[in-house]
């Protein structure tokens, strides 16, 4: 077991404590890290919390509270998957350090089992903040005593350890066919994108359809559950938190089968699927083919937008607020007599205006494609380095391509939010220029964050875009500075309302022009110095 442990730990290290280049790095390190863990257990907590209330205040009165713990067990089912089957790729079966770890004196099995472990881990953090809080508000607002006996979280407990071993399970097979589709398939980017694409779909469409759900589950609880029969682990493990010990058991022996299959099935075959993987990757990265790109310039667009769109977990980490920019913009105007009588009951609580435009900051904000855009280079940057462009023009060919993407989707979205809130002049004008404006400030500032806080040496690019500390800082900074533009629209409102759009305004162009001057001045000798 010594030796299982400290696999054990090797591997959650290499999932969340993946070293950088810069020095100081053990503090780091450890941010990035707890950061990581900060964010799936708040995405946890905030999706449990929000739609276990909303849920529970519907099916309480009817005694249906189980229904609560299948919905959010299939949301700690699914959302684990999204979490962890990309990372297996590059953790399980692309992990740099593979080759050391097998020249060890340890069984194969044995490795295997540390590194699925490790992902097990994160998929219980995930599950722990789902199913907890789950728990938690159905004790609080149950109707028939239901969560209150200590039976009831003794129960809980053995659901949230349990299911986290199907999620792994699951999440090891796919993961696995995700890497050998990426070493087989030339085109294996896109169908890990349409996957995705789908799975964005159903997201959308469920938030859509919300209120209308739950309002046939109201009406027909039992007859939803019944119809649920597809789902039947999700069934026993609701059951058994709620009381019958022998689906419970079932339910665990469903999630513990799987697992030791898998630790042990594919342990048999470690060696010889992580030689392959890897021994197919060599070959490609080696495949010459014609460039079609004219100009350094075009050339150096052209090699960003195929990373983009070619790396699904770059696509989807940094692209998804854009999407949902769009998204926002085509729905407001589709839906927008709905919208309109919406904010008229608000009345003047809410300004249409400074809400859409926290809103477009927010998903603006999430699009952080120039902060990790260095960090992906990895050991090749070199390669980048020795192209006959200065370092300046390096920096401002991958600061813009985050400006070619977000500036049409900043206009199309603030144009069609025009229209269906039926803004002024102004305030459409007032809305372009904000959001334009931060759009620059936030590539030069992510780009600044790539340049101070390098991951060359990331295992793969998960750790780069879900644990880098230059993301992090790329996303909640600029959120920080939405929120000082809603704090200085408020307090301007008090004084005239010309203040209350030229206060935030002013504090956008203040950021921006600072960012962009760091940028021009510093970041030409802070490439060089990688």
């Amino acid at each position: 077991m010594k030796k299982f442990f400290a696999l054990l730990k090797v591997s959650v290290k290499s999932m969340l404590l993946s070293s950088t280049n810069s020095q100081g790095g053990s503090r780091k390190r450890a941010a990035t890290g707890v950061g990581a863990m900060v964010l799936i257990a708040f995405l946890g907590l905030y999706m449990s919390g929000f739609y276990s209330w909303m849920l529970m205040d519907v099916l309480a009165p009817v005694h249906m509270e189980v229904l609560v713990f299948i919905f959010m067990g299939m949301g700690a089912l699914v959302g684990g998957l999204l979490f962890t089957t990309f990372a297996v790729k590059g953790v399980v079966f692309g992990g740099r350090d593979n080759d050391l770890l097998l020249s060890m004196p340890v069984s194969s099995t044995m490795l295997m089992a540390s590194r699925v472990s490790a992902i097990y881990l994160e998929n219980l953090l995930f599950s722990l903040f789902v199913l907890g809080p789950a728990g938690a508000v159905c004790a609080f607002m149950t109707q028939s005593g239901v969560g209150h006996s200590a039976l009831f979280w003794v129960r809980l407990v053995v659901a949230v350890f349990a299911l986290p071993l199907l999620d792994t399970a699951l999440s090891v097979l796919f993961g696995a066919l995700v890497a050998f589709l990426s070493a087989r398939v030339s085109k294996g980017a896109l169908g890990q994108n349409i996957v995705m694409a789908l799975y964005l779909a159903a997201v959308f469409y469920f938030s859509f359809n919300l209120n209308g759900m739950i309002e046939g589950l109201a009406a027909n609880a039992a007859g939803v559950k019944e119809s649920l029969s597809w789902a039947a682990p999700m069934l026993w493990m609701a059951d058994g938190i709620m009381g019958e010990w022998g689906k419970l058991l079932l339910f665990a022996a469903c999630c513990i089968l799987p697992f030791a299959l898998v630790v042990f099935g594919l342990g048999r075959v470690y060696r010889q699927a992580v030689t392959a993987f890897a021994a197919r990757s060599a070959r490609s990265d080696y495949k010459l083919s014609a460039q079609s790109a004219s100009g350094q310039k075009k050339a150096l667009l052209d090699k960003e937008a195929k990373r983009f769109f070619g790396t699904p977990m770059y696509f989807w980490n940094s692209g998804l607020g854009l999407i949902m920019l769009v998204a926002m913009g085509v729905a407001a105007l589709v839906m927008q007599e709905d919208l309109r009588m919406y904010l008229g009951l608000l009345g003047d609580m809410m300004p249409v205006m400074p809400m859409a435009a926290l809103v477009m900051l927010f998903c603006l904000s999430m699009s952080a494609i120039a902060a990790p855009s260095i960090s992906l280079e990895g050991k090749y940057l070199w390669i980048l380095r020795e192209a006959p462009v200065g370092e300046g023009e390096l920096l401002w060919i991958k600061t813009g391509f985050q400006l070619l993407l977000s500036v049409p989707c900043t206009v199309i979205s603030g144009v069609l939010l025009t229209i269906a809130l039926q803004l002024s002049t102004l305030e459409g004008a007032a809305l372009l220029l904000a959001t334009l404006l931060f759009n620059l400030g936030h590539a030069a500032f992510g780009m600044l964050m790539g340049l101070t806080f390098p991951k060359l040496d990331a295992v793969n690019e998960t750790v780069v875009l879900e644990q880098g500390m230059a993301v992090m800082l790329g996303m909640f900074v600029p959120m920080a500075a939405v929120g000082g533009c809603a704090l200085l629209y408020w307090a301007g409102g008090k004084l005239a309302p010309w203040a209350a759009l030229a206060l935030p305004l002013s504090l956008l162009a203040a950021l921006t022009a600072v960012c962009v001057f760091v940028l021009v001045k510093k970041g030409p000798a802070m490439l060089k110095a990688l």
